[in-house]
Parts: structure tokens; C-alpha cells; sequence
């Protein structure tokens, strides 16, 4: 239990602290911080439920991406502002760091798992956040179409 809030806790002040570095607007601290931890808490969630690496971290990503593409229309951002902390905590540094250290200490068949596992989580991650961007671009034409049809 303790363990779960420590998790939930370093997924909002995690993001909060990078939009801090990335000179984030005040009032862009709170909603990039909330979307760092709606996205652990989906991926949690998601594990738990299907299991697996790559679909729960497609899925957080993905819902992550939506999140700050909506937030960013209404706040009048670009979605990167938001999306670039949020994000963040599904990076596999960790799995990277004992890569590294494994194909230093000459262990190279555990390094090539850690790599290939981390190579995995990231294809996940930029997968879900180019679907969702694709499909913001085609519903923006759509929608120009449209309009320009209507004049």
C-alpha cells in the first residue's frame, strides 16, 4: 500500500518538477502533472487487468496523448507543452540503465533482454502517441473540409 501511494505520488511531482525545468506556465504545472499520473495510473490499471508490457503501455500512451491534445485546444497550448511531462514517467530509463551496466560488467545476454525490453516500452510509447496525433490531424482536415464546404 505504501509502496502504491510512493509510486502515485512520484508520477504527479515527477512531471511536476520537469514542467518546473522545462519553464512551464504556472497555470500548465497542475494539468501536466495530472497527466503524468493518469498515465501511471492507466498503465497500472491496464497491467493489472490484461497484463503483458506493451499493450498497457500503448493504451496509457495513447489515453495520455488524447489527454493533452483536448487540453491543449482548450487551454491554447501546444499539446508537446503538456504531453512532454506527462509522458515522461513511461520512459524506460531504468530498464535502459541496467542494459548499460549489464553490457559493461560483459553480461551481454542480460543486456540484450534489458535492451529489447525497453526498446519495447518505447516503440509502445511513440506508437500510441502517433496514432493519437495521426488521428487528430485527419479529424483537423476533416473537419476543414467541411467547413470550407459549408462557405
Amino acid at each position: 500500500m505504501r509502496q502504491d501511494i510512493l509510486e502515485l505520488a512520484a508520477a504527479f511531482f515527477g512531471p511536476l518538477g520537469l514542467g518546473v525545468l522545462f519553464h512551464l506556465r504556472k497555470e500548465l504545472l497542475i494539468p501536466a502533472a495530472l497527466g503524468g499520473l493518469m498515465n501511471r495510473i492507466l498503465f497500472v490499471s491496464v497491467q493489472e487487468t490484461v497484463g503483458g508490457r506493451m499493450l498497457p503501455c500503448l493504451l496509457s500512451s495513447m489515453v495520455t496523448a488524447a489527454y493533452a491534445e483536448c487540453l491543449a485546444r482548450i487551454l491554447r497550448v501546444p499539446a508537446t507543452v503538456l504531453l512532454l511531462p506527462a509522458i515522461a514517467t513511461s520512459a524506460p530509463g531504468r530498464l535502459l540503465y541496467f542494459a548499460m551496466r549489464r553490457l559493461v560488467e560483459g553480461e551481454r545476454r542480460a543486456a540484450l533482454e534489458y535492451g529489447v525490453t525497453a526498446a519495447q516500452y518505447a516503440l509502445s510509447v511513440a506508437a500510441g502517441i502517433s496514432l493519437v496525433w495521426a488521428a487528430f490531424m485527419v479529424a483537423g482536415k476533416i473537419r476543414e473540409e467541411l467547413w470550407l464546404k459549408k462557405r
